[in-house]
This record gives structure tokens, C-alpha cells and sequence, in this order.
């Protein structure tokens, strides 16, 4: 385990395994940190010969909470954390929330990203039960005074927002946005991987993905919900696998 400060950014990262082809970039999701895809890195470096980086994002693990008020800002921090370490080009594997900011990175800078890999990616915006809901609840208690309405709407808001009391502000900042404007601006080569019955983001939204990004394949991870890292390991190792060599 490695602590770098950049700028103002405290970071803390792992770096696994050599070799002079293009390194492989991880990126973790939401409440998360860099742990959980460890063994996933080293199973790649081995099978890849690259040198994979695996880091907590900012805010997050042990990587300090970053002063930011977007994705955009939220994603230079990737950026400079890349120039920082010399790293020219990268291959980047962004879950959840990681796939947000991998969309950024592949389309606001794509001389760093040579390819993308975007499992269960969060970014594209859908129509939920639960996001009907909070709309519906604004508007039938707009009459109640605030303080009350938003104890109201937050008992509804997602788990994570409602236990990272700390995290909250850049909650709000980084899924703020709607990317799927950005889609089309990727150049490089894109992976989308997807659990087949994903409750959080459904599958239906690799339709998406597949009518706005330019070179883009699918793999879906039969029976896996939204952590098939984790869930189906060789499953998703071996697709990793085909992507980065």
C-alpha cells in the first residue's frame, strides 16, 4: 500500500505486478475502496504481463475527501494522480461509480485513455420506482416546512447517501450528471460489461450505451447483479482477461 499526496489530493493506491505494455487503471465504486479488486489486479497483471494500479478514489478508502463540485472536477483528480506517476497511457477498468468517471476520462481525455472497460457503469440516467417516488413526494409535501420535508425525502434516498453522512456533498457533485451526452465523444475502445439482473442499474441500459459509444462490444455476466467482480470471479476474470491483453 502506497500514499502519495498530488496537489491537495492525499492518495492511496496499490501497484501490482510489471511489464512495459500499457498499464491497467482501476477504478472502484461508490462506499467502496481499492481492496476489493486486488485479487482481480493480480490475476490480470499475471495474465496480461502489465502493471495494474489499483487506487481508492477520492473521498473514499484511504484516499482523502477531495474540495470538488462535479464528476469533471472529480475526474481531473484521476488525471493529475496519472501525470503525477508518469503514466502516459492507461486501460481503464471502472466499476459503478468508477465507470462514471471512466467515461469522463475517455471522453474529456483520450490521449490518457487507450481503452475502456465499463462494468455496471453508473452515468446514464433511468426512470426507477424509487425515483418517481421522491419526485412525487416533493411535490405532495411542498406545503410542509423543509426541515421536515427532507427528513421525509431522505429516509427515501439511496443507502449510500443516507450512511456516508461525511460523503454527502460529493455525493451530490459526482452523480449529478447525466453523461450520456459524453458517449459519443470516446474514441477508444470500449468494453461494456453487465450483470444480467443488475437491481441497481438494469440491463436495459446497454442499449444506451450501444447506440452512443462509437467502438463498443457487450459482454453480459449471466446470473450476476451489480458487483459480478465479486459474485462471479472467474466469470468476470476471464472476460477482464479477453479485454486486456
Amino acid at each position: 500500500m502506497t500514499q502519495i499526496a498530488v496537489g491537495q489530493q492525499l492518495w492511496n493506491y496499490q501497484e501490482i505486478g510489471s511489464g512495459k505494455s500499457t498499464p491497467i487503471l482501476i477504478l472502484h465504486g461508490w462506499g467502496r475502496n481499492g481492496n476489493e479488486w486486488v485479487r482481480m489486479a493480480r490475476d490480470l497483471s499475471q495474465g496480461s504481463g502489465r502493471k495494474v494500479y489499483v487506487i481508492d478514489l477520492p473521498g473514499l478508502g484511504g484516499s482523502s475527501l477531495p474540495k470538488i463540485k462535479s464528476i469533471f472536477d472529480y475526474s481531473q483528480l484521476v488525471v493529475d494522480f496519472c501525470h503525477y506517476l508518469e503514466i502516459a497511457k492507461v486501460i481503464v477498468i471502472g466499476h459503478s461509480l468508477g465507470g462514471r468517471v471512466g467515461i469522463v476520462l475517455g471522453s474529456s481525455s483520450p490521449a490518457l485513455v487507450e481503452r475502456l472497460i465499463l462494468v455496471d457503469p453508473a452515468g446514464v440516467k433511468h426512470t426507477s420506482i424509487k425515483r418517481g417516488l421522491l419526485k412525487a413526494m416533493a411535490k405532495l409535501f411542498a406545503w410542509v416546512p423543509r426541515s421536515i420535508r427532507s427528513k421525509i425525502v431522505f429516509g427515501l434516498m439511496d443507502e449510500d447517501y443516507r450512511n456516508t453522512p461525511a460523503l454527502r456533498e460529493m455525493y451530490r457533485a459526482v452523480v449529478a450528471a447525466d453523461l450520456r451526452s459524453y458517449l459519443p465523444n470516446i474514441q477508444a475502445e470500449t468494453l461494456v460489461v453487465w450483470g444480467e439482473v443488475d437491481p441497481l442499474l438494469p440491463l436495459s441500459l446497454t442499449k444506451v450505451y450501444a447506440s452512443l459509444l462509437k467502438h463498443s462490444r457487450l459482454r453480459v455476466v449471466w446470473g450476476a447483479e451489480h458487483d459480478p467482480h465479486l459474485t462471479h470471479y472467474e466469470q468476470t476474470l476471464r472476460i477482464l482477461q479477453e479485454a486486456s491483453e
